[in-house]
């Protein structure tokens, strides 16, 4: 897909940094990006509602307002506009719940050269138009409400990036419910419903807010973020039975409703495509023959 002649819109309230962005820009003309600057959110706002906007870079740190607020505000002015976010922290978990809710991608301010600034934003644009072809109801689960695998996939991916870019490594959680097949045939398929209902509700309880959720297959559910410094993600698995046991303690049932798991874990170092990180994880709860190449 060629990519000509993008109308970018700035929002940043630093004139130093934006001066940056626009020489970074001037750098590789060929990029043929048209940068239009405004220094405050009201004012880009402003901009974003009289349309004509291919893409939004965006820092999250600005007067009117601060961090995610200002992504959601801006996101929800022109949901259609792909959107950089850049902040002048290098927060790992920040860019990881930018990225779930919705932005293309996170740069860090002064730590980018125009190559990569320019390929972020033509990547950002491309996926923005491919996302845009299949996004809305085929991204959720009809069920849960969780992201379905194919939501998964490619918020997965994407994650994976900012963990190359940030260094960062990523552990995905991998469950499934114990014997659902014989509740459905046992106390019928409404009953397997309540069933899955009830354990994506634990994985909500049990989840960050930078985590990325998803319900991957008919009783499968997988869960990713940051591996988190002293705080061995492992440690899910006793939080996830705790939260199964509150809610049959809440609601009884005639069968013990319990799970399965396995864990796996992304090192930017030894970069992996997110099918293999399931299948590793998946692999733990299945043994078996299965092709974990990368």
């Amino acid at each position: 897909m060629a990519i000509s002649s993008i109308r970018t819109l700035l929002i940043e309230d630093n004139p130093a940094d934006a001066l940056v962005l626009r020489e970074a820009l001037a750098d590789v003309p060929e990029a043929g990006f048209e940068l239009e600057w405004v220094d405050g959110l009201a004012k880009g706002l402003h901009r974003l509602n009289a349309g004509h906007v291919d893409l939004l870079l965006l820092d999250l740190h600005l007067p009117e307002s601060r961090g995610l607020a200002t992504f959601a505000t801006a996101h929800d002015c022109a949901p259609s506009v792909p959107v950089i976010v850049l902040t002048g922290l290098d927060d790992r978990e920040l860019a990881l719940k930018a990225v779930r809710d919705g932005a293309q991608d996170y740069l860090v301010k002064g730590q980018f050269e125009a190559a990569s600034l320019v390929r972020a934003m033509q990547h950002a644009v491309v996926r923005h138009r491919m996302q845009a072809e299949t996004v809305g109801p085929t991204w959720k689960d009809d069920l849960t409400g969780l992201y379905n695998r194919h939501g998964f996939l490619v918020l997965g991916e994407q994650l994976l990036r900012l963990a190359d870019t940030a260094k960062c490594t990523l552990t995905l959680f991998y469950t499934d419910v114990d014997g659902l097949k014989n509740i459905n045939q046992t106390h019928g398929r409404e009953e397997g419903d309540a069933a899955l209902l009830a354990v994506a509700q634990a994985m909500r309880k049990i989840a960050g807010e930078s985590d990325l959720l998803a319900r991957v297959g008919e009783d499968e559910f997988v869960l990713m973020g940051i591996s988190y410094t002293g705080t061995p993600r492992q440690n899910l698995k006793a939080a996830l039975d705790e939260a199964l046991k509150q809610i049959v303690t809440q609601q009884p049932r005639s069968y013990p409703l319990t799970v399965n798991w396995g864990v796996s874990v992304y090192d930017p170092g030894k970069p992996t495509a997110i099918a293999v990180l399931m299948k590793r994880a998946e692999a733990q709860v299945h043994p078996g023959p299965q092709c974990l190449d990368a």
